[in-house]
């Protein structure tokens, strides 16, 4: 049985929303191209998440705390934006699992910093080769000029984030 939406929030066969009918013709064209690149990604078995065994926040976590070494808690908070209740249930989450461990903070006795463990580094490493696999597709669809402008485009965005 199909789920009852409230009227004008119909949703497509995948389950996503159409846009908004007065979205401008541009950004409705860029949103059904990112939309499908999206879909084609994971339909051609780049699911980055599943191949780490991480899913949304927890890859977060895991990709900051293997950057920047032991991190307090107060730190992640703010970093990731997340109430701290959402951040103690998922360093729960992956401390069970052996990704996290919990230290006490030397500057303050009181609290506890994070640090990623060895297997939280290797599960960012299958990250790193599913997305080697990206690579390898642009570098077979684009000639090297595309992909230096994809490149820089793809630069420019990441550094307006």
């Amino acid at each position: 049985m199909a789920a009852m939406n409230p009227p004008g929030q119909e949703t497509t066969r995948l389950g996503l929303r159409p846009p908004p009918p007065n979205l401008p013709e541009r950004d409705r064209r860029l949103l059904d191209l990112l939309v499908h690149m999206s879909l084609r990604l994971r339909l051609r078995g780049v699911d980055l998440e599943s191949s780490t065994g991480l899913f949304g926040r927890e890859l977060d976590l895991v990709a900051l705390l293997t950057a920047s070494g032991p991190t307090s808690v107060k730190s992640l908070v703010a970093d990731l934006g997340l109430p701290r209740s959402t951040m103690t249930a998922i360093v729960d989450r992956l401390q069970e699992r052996g990704l996290v461990n919990r230290l006490p903070n030397p500057q303050d006795r009181r609290s506890v910093v994070l640090e990623a463990t060895a297997a939280a580094v290797e599960a960012l490493g299958r990250y790193h080769v599913g997305m080697m696999g990206l690579v390898g597709h642009i570098k077979k669809v684009l000639p090297d000029h595309e992909q230096d402008e994809f490149i820089r485009l793809v630069r420019k965005m990441a550094n307006t984030f």
